[in-house]
């Protein structure tokens, strides 16, 4: 019993690790004022037809 009870703070602990990674890398990127919208950064990077084909591709993932 003892046992389980270690492997579920573990896993709480590691979740709340990695909560708070995700939390400070969120942060470190600034506010979105003044940012070029994700979907224009992403046209310049690999060209609005791919752009639209990996946006379309994720949101049917999804869906699912």
């Amino acid at each position: 019993m003892e046992k389980d009870m270690d492997v579920t703070i573990s896993r709480e602990a590691r979740r709340a690790d990695a909560t708070a990674l995700l939390l400070r890398h969120c942060l470190s990127i600034g506010c979105a004022k003044n940012r070029v919208p994700a979907r224009e950064r992403l046209d310049q990077a690999v060209g609005p037809e791919l752009a639209h084909r990996l946006v379309s591709s994720l949101m049917a993932h999804s869906r699912r």
